[in-house]
């Protein structure tokens, strides 16, 4: 993690813990000590103290009495958790989304599919959980819904830490992310030949189903083998 410029150093400190976890640099159970992360960032702990309650918001850290703050630890109820909501958020910005899509959109959208064919081509593993969660915010912003807008952005950083585990636990993830995504796009919105609360539970279902058996082993060791960092 870099030295912060001196202005915006709370934004900045969010910005950085934030994908230093995503791409595992920091990992789940990880103890985030104030001070040394003012050392790291050469800044007092006023903005790191800032950042760490904004990523808390996040849902990306956890903060106990006499223990301090941490990554979080996802267990398998928050995945399961997890799974069932955006399940239930995404049937309506799809749906909403299909009946609403621009030829702007799908060029978006599309254009997004170019560039995770890109990061599975040049292994940018972190680049594509990135992506993915790019994507699947353009599709709430087709569908034109301030409050759903705003449900999805509350969990999204935690949909990017599944992402990540899942990437770690079940590498497929590169395998089959460009052909899935563009199959929404060609069934969903451009032909509209699928039902769209199966294929979206199908799409969800099978990523949470893929990792929760490796789940149930992480949450009982979260940090005894702690993931790679991925190249970005």
């Amino acid at each position: 993690m870099e030295t912060l410029d001196r202005s915006g150093l709370a934004g900045a400190a969010v910005g950085q813990l934030r994908e230093a976890i995503l791409e595992g640099r920091l990992v789940q159970g990880e103890r985030l000590s104030e001070v040394s992360l003012s050392n790291t960032f050469g800044v007092s702990r006023a903005p790191i103290r800032e950042a760490l309650l904004h990523l808390e918001q996040e849902g990306l850290v956890v903060s106990l009495p006499y223990r301090g703050a941490s990554v979080v630890t996802l267990s398998p109820q928050d995945f399961a958790e997890l799974s069932t909501l955006r399940i239930a958020l995404e049937k309506l910005a799809w749906t909403r989304a299909s009946e609403r899509a621009s030829a702007s959109d799908l060029d978006t959208l599309n254009e997004i599919i170019e560039r995770m064919r890109d990061a599975v081509a040049n292994d940018q593993k972190a680049k594509l959980v990135r992506l993915d969660l790019d994507f699947h915010e353009q599709i709430f912003l087709m569908a034109d819904h301030s409050r759903l807008l705003a449900a999805w952005q509350a969990i999204k950083w935690q949909v990017a830490l599944f992402l990540l585990t899942r990437r770690v636990k079940v590498d497929d993830y590169h395998r089959i992310i460009v052909s899935e995504h563009a199959d929404l796009i060609h069934d969903l919105i451009l032909n509209r030949d699928r039902d769209v609360e199966a294929a979206i539970e199908k799409h969800i279902d099978s990523g949470y189903g893929r990792l929760s058996a490796s789940a149930v082993e992480a949450s009982a060791d979260p940090v005894a083998d702690p993931a790679p960092a991925p190249q970005s």
